[in-house]
C-alpha cells in the first residue's frame, strides 16, 4: 500500500522543537488553498496539523516561521483523537535559498 502526500502551504503556527522522552519533534499547522472553481474568485483553505521528527524537526524550526511557505513530502496518519496528522519525511525548497548555520552547534541547514 502507498501512503505518500506532497503538500505546500503557509504556516499558521510558529514551529518549535519539543523534546519528550528522548524524542524530538516539531508540531505545526499549515493552511493549504483549494483549487479555485470556475466562477468563484476566492479559494477556500484547508488547515492541517503536521509533525516533523529529529533532523526534520530542527530544520523546520530553524528555517521556517509563521506566515512562511513550506513544501514537503510525507505520509498521512491518524492521531489518537482520530484526526489526520501529516508526518514530514522530506523537505523541499523552491528555487535557491541561503544556507544557514546554527551558531550554537555549527550545524549547517
Amino acid at each position: 500500500m502507498l501512503n505518500k502526500i506532497m503538500m505546500s502551504g503557509r504556516l499558521i503556527t510558529e514551529p518549535a522543537v519539543t523534546t519528550k522522552n528522548d524524542l524530538r519533534y516539531c508540531k505545526f499547522s499549515i493552511a493549504v488553498d483549494q483549487p479555485k472553481r470556475k466562477g468563484i474568485d476566492t479559494a477556500e483553505t484547508d488547515n492541517f496539523t503536521c509533525l516533523a521528527f529529529d533532523d526534520n524537526a530542527n530544520a523546520v524550526s530553524f528555517l521556517y516561521s509563521k506566515g512562511g511557505t513550506i513544501t514537503f513530502v510525507g505520509s498521512l496518519r491518524n492521531a489518537p483523537d482520530n484526526t489526520a496528522v501529516l508526518i514530514v519525511e522530506e523537505l523541499h525548497f523552491k528555487n535557491k535559498f541561503a544556507v544557514k548555520v546554527d551558531v550554537n552547534s555549527d550545524q549547517l541547514f
